[in-house]
C-alpha cells in the first residue's frame, strides 16, 4: 500500500518518441491502483487547450507558462501531477522549477535521437524530414541536455516497467508517497 504525503508535480522531458508519455501512462495506472489521486497532463492533450498549435520557441515557452499555472492549480487540490512534453530548453525548465519551487521533480527521458526516429510514433521525424511540419524537437529544434534533472532514463536500456519502478523509488526517497506495510 502507498499514500500520497506531499503535493508535487512530476515533469517527464525528452525527445519526441523518447517514451516519455508510456512511462507517464504507466505510472499513473501504478499510483491509481494504490488509489492515490494523480492526473497526467500530456503535451498532445493539453497543448490543444493552451496554445494555438504554433512549435517555435516563444509559443513553447508560452506553452511552459501555462502548464506551469494549471500545475499551480492543481497541486493545490492534493493531487500528484504527471507532465509529460518536451520542454526542450534549459529555460523552459529552469523556469518551471523556480516557480514550482520544491514541488518540481524533472525526469529526463534520455534516449538517444536514432532510437527516437527508429519508433517515430506519431510520424513526426518522416513529415519533418519531407517538410510538412516545422520545429521539430530533434529534427530543426535542438532538444538542450537537462543540466538539473532529478532522475534520468534511457528507455533504450530499461523497459517500461523497470522506469516505473526507479521513478517509484525516487518519490518514496524524496518523501512524495510512503509505503505502508501491514
Amino acid at each position: 500500500m502507498f499514500i500520497l504525503k506531499k503535493k508535487y508535480s512530476i515533469w517527464f522531458t525528452g525527445l519526441p518518441s523518447s517514451g516519455k508519455t508510456t512511462i507517464a501512462k504507466e505510472l499513473i495506472k501504478f499510483l491509481k491502483r494504490y488509489k492515490i489521486p494523480c492526473i497526467l497532463l500530456d503535451g498532445d492533450e493539453i497543448r490543444k487547450i493552451i496554445t494555438k498549435n504554433n512549435f517555435d520557441l516563444n509559443s513553447r515557452i508560452h506553452s511552459t507558462k501555462q502548464y506551469t499555472k494549471l500545475c499551480k492549480i492543481l497541486i493545490r487540490s492534493n493531487i500528484l501531477i504527471i507532465v509529460s512534453t518536451n520542454h526542450h530548453t534549459n529555460l523552459q525548465r529552469k523556469y518551471v522549477r523556480k516557480k514550482l519551487k520544491k514541488k518540481y521533480f524533472e525526469i529526463w527521458v534520455n534516449t538517444p535521437l536514432s532510437t527516437c526516429k527508429n519508433r517515430d510514433v506519431k510520424k513526426l521525424y518522416k513529415k519533418a524530414e519531407v517538410g510538412k511540419i516545422k520545429n521539430l524537437v530533434g529534427f530543426d529544434l535542438k532538444f538542450e541536455k537537462p543540466l538539473n534533472y532529478d532522475l534520468k532514463i534511457n528507455t533504450k536500456k530499461n523497459k517500461t516497467s523497470a522506469a516505473v519502478v526507479s521513478v517509484i523509488n525516487k518519490l518514496i526517497q524524496k518523501g512524495v508517497i510512503k509505503k505502508i506495510i501491514y
